[in-house]
């Protein structure tokens, strides 16, 4: 026979308050039984399920997400776990992700430069969001192709991350200044390097490709400057752009 717990066992086994329980009991994500005289109790199988909802609920998942996983879950115990292995996998590698940025943006601080909020935030959404950004540039890719892109990323990630916090600091600093000048003709070429560097010969068709296509899905890929910084970008990136046509002899 199976053992059974009373909701008090099972409190102390779970470190969860009676509240919690009665709550999971009432959402049907973890039942309680119920002898003939009423009183409540658990099972064995109670605590494999309380521990697919901790590991769930680690991973950032609602409780109606966990309520679906747990109500269709077809999986032998074997299956569940590897399929939770996996999840806690890409979790440790999005906060991985997360922590070198974090000592990306202290190590910017303590060698006195600034921290713009918004670029700390954008470059923390790419990470979070890179499953996303993956999907939607396989829609209009190869997916092989992709792969192979994101994996050029990775084998330089921290490199490329402290580029971009200080080119993104520099434009904000030298916006709305001279298109003209030396100094943000320096910082279009060193803007553009990371990007060749990782797209090659395709950075242009990806350019036009991704441009026309996110105009529909602007909140993939959100820009750490305001919509003025935004205009005044493209007007430099526009000058130069012509200017190369034209010294190349296109135009």
């Amino acid at each position: 026979m199976e053992k059974r717990y009373t909701i008090g066992e099972f409190r102390k086994l779970s470190g969860l308050t009676a509240r919690t329980l009665q709550y999971y009991d009432e959402i049907g994500i973890l039942t309680a039984r119920r002898t003939a005289g009423g009183h409540r109790y658990y099972q064995e199988q109670d605590l494999s399920t309380l521990q697919k909802i901790v590991s769930f609920k680690f991973l950032g998942f609602s409780l109606g997400d966990i309520a679906n996983f747990i109500h269709k879950d077809i999986w032998n115990e074997k299956d569940s776990l590897i399929f939770q292995h996996d999840l806690m996998k890409r979790k440790r590698e999005q906060l991985n992700d997360v922590i070198r940025l974090l000592t990306l943006a202290i190590d910017q601080m303590e060698k006195g430069g600034i921290l713009h909020t918004d670029i700390f935030i954008s470059m923390i959404n790419h990470v979070q969001m890179e499953d996303h950004h993956k999907s939607w540039m396989k829609s209009l890719v190869p997916a092989p192709y992709v792969d192979e892109l994101f994996n050029r990323v990775k084998s330089n990630q921290e490199e490329i991350e402290k580029k971009a916090m200080n080119l993104f600091s520099r434009i904000k600093e030298m916006a709305f200044s001279d298109p003209t000048s030396r100094a943000v003709e320096q910082l279009v070429t060193e803007l553009m390097e990371p990007a060749t560097e990782v797209a090659g010969d395709d950075l242009e068709r990806l350019e036009k490709l991704f441009a026309t296509d996110l105009e529909g899905d602007p909140w993939l890929f959100p820009y750490p400057f305001s919509p003025e910084e935004e205009k005044w970008l493209e007007q430099v990136m526009m000058y130069y752009s012509e200017k190369e046509k034209i010294e190349s002899g296109e135009a």
